[in-house]
């Protein structure tokens, strides 16, 4: 015999928030925020500097020929190559960014 699945019902609308939320927002109608209001994703306080997050990089294969033989006749690995060349180009377009 086949269990039959347990399907969960559709919902015609969204589940409401609670009424706190709708009034905290309403308060909030009319001021408007300050340039000193503002926090920055990396500012938030989770935000720890010994996590390390990986994304992926694409680049092309001569590209990479060379960064590889950076590292093999440097001190530098090919990851902290381009980690110390690429913070200080981030750190400039973010003043740009907010300032």
């Amino acid at each position: 015999m086949v269990a039959d699945k347990k399907k969960t019902p559709l919902r015609s609308t969204p589940a409401r928030k609670k009424e706190i939320d709708l009034d905290a927002f309403a308060a909030g109608a009319g001021t408007s925020k300050t340039t000193t209001d503002t926090v920055y994703p990396w500012d938030e306080p989770h935000i720890r500097e010994d996590v390390k997050k990986n994304i992926p990089l694409r680049i092309p294969e001569p590209l990479y020929m060379k960064l590889k033989y950076i590292a093999d006749h440097t001190p530098y690995s090919m990851n902290s190559f381009i980690l110390e060349r690429l913070t200080q180009e981030i750190e400039d377009e973010i003043v740009k960014l907010t300032s």
